[in-house]
């Protein structure tokens, strides 16, 4: 079994953090270790922490800074002071089950699989389930997870983010890769990223709920579902243009990752960033754009590189 350093970002998590403690502790599989990097948290997280070293069956360290760097920049720092031969990231409000780290371990023991994660039970903050997983809540449909394990993950992230990054675990060689993580992409999207566009085989989804995605007032990202017509007003009030320059920066920043750690660029990924600079450079005039974005569903770009029908409201409508 492979060795676990379990990477835990914390700030002012005082109120949820005793229960992750516990469910880390029950784990089946203990991990080898437990890095906190705690982000100049003002509550009692720390002293949470320090008491649950002294009495923890496996080495907890802690690092309290006294400036914040930010979720990305938190996690970052935990994952690079890792010790393990995989490292598995834990949200501070989660609660894992009792069998998660045995079960990433079974799939991590092949050796082209270089990371896995797993659905999330979506519960509310008095851990009441609220009725859906967090795969239902990002529309990782069964015929993409189907596409996920026959074709490989890189072609489903091109679309849309699937990977939430308190499932996910990674062999720890990934990080001469990864970091640093760039400003703008959130820490989960990009190690997933990273992961997948090795090889057809290298980010493995594991169909089962591991952990208790707590959803509550003060969540970062968090999984409540939305009403079709918040995503649709969230839609109209985007400037387009800066949305599409911003997003050809993202992907173009994980390409020349990969060139500079002399690995090949995937070739769906050139497409990608070329389906978004032809959407970022639309006409202004509405009715003009209609010629390129029907030629670019003909040709296969929102099929293959859009989240869903609503990319191509999006470029018919929004200025």
């Amino acid at each position: 079994m492979p060795k676990f350093s379990i990477a835990l970002a914390t700030c002012n998590g005082a109120r949820y953090l005793p229960e992750l403690l516990d469910s880390l502790a029950g784990q089946a599989l203990p991990p080898f270790e437990i890095v906190a990097c705690d982000d100049a948290s003002s509550d009692a997280t720390c002293c949470l922490l320090h008491d649950f070293a002294r009495r923890a069956p496996f080495p907890v360290h802690i690092h309290k800074r006294s400036r914040a760097l930010g979720v990305a920049g938190n996690f970052e720092d935990a994952i690079g002071k890792c010790g393990g031969e995989v490292i598995a990231l834990a949200d501070q409000d989660d609660v894992w089950r009792a069998d998660k780290l045995e079960r990433l371990s079974m799939t991590l023991c092949a050796p082209e699989v270089q990371a896995v994660f797993s659905d999330a039970r979506l519960v509310d903050a008095a851990m009441v389930p609220l009725g859906y997983s967090m795969w239902e809540r990002v529309s990782f449909t069964r015929r993409e997870q189907h596409r996920f394990a026959s074709d490989g993950g890189f072609s489903v992230l091109l679309k849309h983010r699937v990977v939430t990054g308190a499932t996910l675990a990674f062999k720890s060689h990934l990080r001469d890769i990864a970091l640093p993580i760039p400003r703008d992409w959130p820490h989960d999207a990009w190690l997933a990223a990273i992961a997948a566009a090795g090889n057809p085989r290298s980010l493995v989804a594991v169909g089962e709920p591991l952990i208790a995605y707590r959803q509550h007032d003060a969540n970062v990202v968090g999984g409540l579902r939305r009403s079709f017509f918040e995503e649709a007003r969230t839609a109209l009030g985007v400037d387009r243009s800066a949305w599409y320059r911003d997003e050809v920066a993202l992907w173009q920043a994980l390409a020349e990752r990969l060139t500079g750690r002399g690995l090949s660029v995937p070739r769906e990924l050139d497409e990608k960033i070329a389906h978004l600079e032809r959407r970022a450079n639309l006409p202004v005039g509405r009715w003009r754009r209609v010629p390129s974005v029907i030629r670019e569903l003909v040709t296969g770009g929102y099929g293959n590189y859009a989240r869903n029908w609503g990319s191509v409201a999006i470029d018919l409508l929004v200025r």
